[in-house]
């Protein structure tokens, strides 16, 4: 059951995963938080090696992160008040962090739960964490911080977060405020392994500009012709042994529809199982990414059983 806290008005999404379905985000009414129940995977969203397809996974919680922002009656961080206002945003960096044991458990069909939280604003950014939870653990399997710049919405130029806004929001931010750490690539470019790619539509947002995931599915298409031309040696024939445990990304300057970009990887020259990437067009940087990888372990992770949690309870 969906807490009573949570308005009743919805946003149906019409994901395209999920074109016959009317899924439900609830927007909490002070609308700083926000939680949608999916069916789960489909079967296109799992690769050949069986295991999720991390670009699916980001744009999945992307698309409840967008729908609940354009709810029209309740929106998420009072969104449609910025819109109507000239004000929009976009996703300057991401950070997902994945559980080993979503590796081992997950499998389609598994119910997801994605809740949205703000949980940090600066002068023109604010910060949202989302969760994902599969199959009715009490932890969350997949964690993702996305932090966003507002701009004015017909000349791209950098807005500040308006008074209001702040004072409707300060107050229900976490005791910790989740602040925006820039993602810093690396000083140093070692031997890179580069291809090319040219952006179709599909992978662009509704301004034309390239998504994250779609970024993040050039990333580990790269890895993945690196590693079977065993650019990588440690990772030849051995990839898919390797779970991801982290991927950070960050953009610099859009690209759109009809682009080429060249995919650039190499590996981390202090740590094996660190790739970095740049994705650029005519020379110019658009993208940074660095994926993290856990070593290769064959033993499943151990969760506490639910009867060893420690529960709060009535007794003071």
């Amino acid at each position: 059951m969906i807490d009573t806290q949570y308005k009743c008005a919805f946003h149906f999404i019409f994901f395209k995963a999920y074109p016959s379905l009317n899924l439900r985000v609830e927007v909490h009414k002070d609308q700083h938080k926000a939680l949608a129940l999916l069916p789960g995977l489909r079967f296109d969203d799992i690769s050949h090696t069986g295991q999720p397809d991390l670009h699916r996974l980001m744009n999945l919680i992307g698309r409840v992160e967008h729908a609940a922002l354009y709810e029209n009656i309740n929106s998420f961080i009072d969104y449609q008040n910025l819109v109507r206002k000239g004000i929009g945003s976009y996703a300057k960096a991401v950070v997902m962090e994945i559980r080993r044991h979503f590796y081992e458990t997950t499998t389609p069909k598994s119910p997801i739960q994605v809740s949205l939280k703000l949980t940090g604003m600066m002068d023109t950014m604010y910060t949202v964490r989302s969760s994902a939870t599969f199959g009715g653990r009490q932890r969350a399997s997949i964690m993702v911080k996305s932090c966003n710049s507002l701009v004015h919405r017909e000349s791209g130029l950098t807005e500040q977060i308006p008074d209001w806004w702040r004072l409707k929001f300060l107050r229900l931010l976490p005791e910790m405020p989740d602040n925006y750490r820039p993602i810093v690539p690396p000083d140093s470019v070692g031997k890179t392994f580069s291809h090319h790619v040219l952006v179709p539509l599909r992978d662009t947002d509704t301004s034309g500009r390239t998504r994250h995931p779609s970024y993040t599915r050039y990333f580990i298409d790269n890895i993945s012709i690196a590693a079977n031309r065993n650019f990588y040696p440690n990772l030849a024939n051995l990839l898919h042994d390797f779970y991801v445990m982290r991927i950070s990304v960050v953009h610099f300057s859009p690209s759109v529809w009809g682009d080429s970009l060249v995919v650039e990887t190499f590996q981390d020259p202090a740590d094996d199982l660190k790739i970095h990437c740049f994705i650029s067009k005519d020379g110019a940087i658009k993208w940074y990414g660095c994926l993290e990888y856990y070593e290769a372990m064959f033993e499943p992770e151990v969760e506490t059983p639910a009867y060893m949690l420690n529960f709060p309870t009535s007794e003071r």
